[in-house]
Order: structure tokens, then sequence, then C-alpha cells
């Protein structure tokens, strides 16, 4: 593209339901069409050379906020997704590791399960590319599940614990991933939900898009990688 790429993508797809209202469809498929675009945008930035791209999947909430019929459905759309990405060769020759963070092994059924940890099995020592999904995942919940960690590691061994940045990493669910430099959330929508990657969002640039996440194609995706190679990045400077 000829311009300076994030390391680090993270993607907060917005407007599935909102999109299949207005299209005068189920919400179910507007998920699914997400999902499709989500697999569209993984393949581009994989083809852009950007190594790690990460999308919010579910959130904690959405298993009590949203009817079990949806939820339900959510989660045999991302089944099939897993079990189609379990045969999907391009994975495997373009060596992309795919790692699922957050509670789903707590709120997802058994046969979703086995298939996200056959994946992950499958590509853990794919090194050329990262695709992480976070479901059942919320900010707020990864970094009070750090710190309580932490605080039972300090009374165990019955002394303080200077507690610094290494060591809160450690204990992250995204302890093996970089900062984030690039958030881009669809929906019209400008904030960011639930403490979302709290620790690793610190020093991203935040680019908002009025498209619903169905709409958020590689056109789009291409115009918030320019828009971030032309932000002077502070870092807090």
């Amino acid at each position: 593209m000829g311009h300076i790429l994030p390391q680090h993508v993270v993607f907060i797809p917005d407007g599935n339901r909102r999109w299949a209202t207005r299209e005068g469809l189920p919400a179910l498929e507007g998920h699914r069409q997400g999902m499709n675009r989500g697999t569209e945008l993984l393949h581009r930035a994989v083809e852009l050379g950007i190594p790690y791209a990460s999308f919010w999947g579910m959130s904690i909430d959405n298993f009590t906020k949203r009817s079990k019929i949806e939820v339900a459905g959510l989660i045999t759309i991302f089944q099939k997704l897993f079990e189609d990405y379990l045969d999907d060769e391009d994975l495997i020759k373009k060596q992309v590791r795919v790692r699922v963070l957050g509670r789903w092994a707590e709120k997802f059924p058994e046969s979703a399960v086995n298939v996200i940890k056959a994946l992950e099995e499958k590509t853990k020592h794919h090194t050329a590319f990262n695709f992480t999904l976070l479901l059942a995942y919320n900010g707020t919940d990864e970094m009070l599940s750090a710190i309580s960690a932490i605080a039972k590691e300090a009374v165990a061994a019955g002394e303080a614990q200077t507690v610094t940045p290494q060591i809160l990493k450690s204990h992250l669910l995204t302890k093996d991933l970089p900062p984030v430099d690039l958030v881009i959330r669809s929906g019209g929508d400008p904030h960011l939900s639930n403490g979302f990657m709290m620790w690793d969002t610190s020093d991203a640039e935040l680019y908002f898009t009025d498209k619903y996440w169905p709409e958020l194609d590689a056109q789009e995706f291409d115009k918030a990688l320019a828009w971030y190679a032309s932000r002077e990045r502070r870092m807090g400077k």
C-alpha cells in the first residue's frame, strides 16, 4: 500500500443487528454476514503483511442481555466458522496462528469448545501471522482476573509484591500479544466498551466508521490504514 502499517490491528464489530433490520433480515443473518466480513478482513490483513489481527466476537454481557435463541444461534455460527478454518488450507500455507481468548470454555457448549481447542492446537506452531478472536470477553473482567491472580500469588508468597507493567501483562489473557496500534470500530458509535483490552490499547489510534460491520469491506479497511499512516503517533509524549 506504500505507507506505514500497524503491527497489531483490532476490530470491534458493531451493527450486525441494525444492518439486518435495515435489510429486512433476521438478526442471525446479520451475524452470519458479519462473520463472513471478518474472514475477508483477516485475509486482507494477511495479504498486506499485518502480523496481528484481533476481533472482538462476543462480550460476556451478550450472554445475559440478549435472547437465548440469538446467543445459541451466534455460537452455532462461530462453531461453523471454526470448522471451516480447520479445513482452510490457506491458513496453513500462510502460517496463521489462531487464538481464542475469553471465557468461551465456560460459556460455550462442548461441541464448540472442542472445535476451538482443535483449531488452536493445529495452528499453535504457526509464526507468520496471528488471528485472535475474543469470545465471552470483557476488558474489565480480564483486568480484575489479572489483579486477583497477582494478589493470590502475593498471599501465597507471604509478602507484598511490586506490580510492574511486565508482571501485570504476564497475567492478562493477551499476554502473548503485542500492544494494539489501531482499533477499528464499525457501527457509527464512537466509543470503547467494557474496558476492551484496556492495557493493550493504551496508546492505540482509534478509527470509527458509520458503516455497519457487514458493510466494512476491504476498501474501508484500506481507508482506515491510510488514516492511521497519516497520524503522528505521540505515544504520550
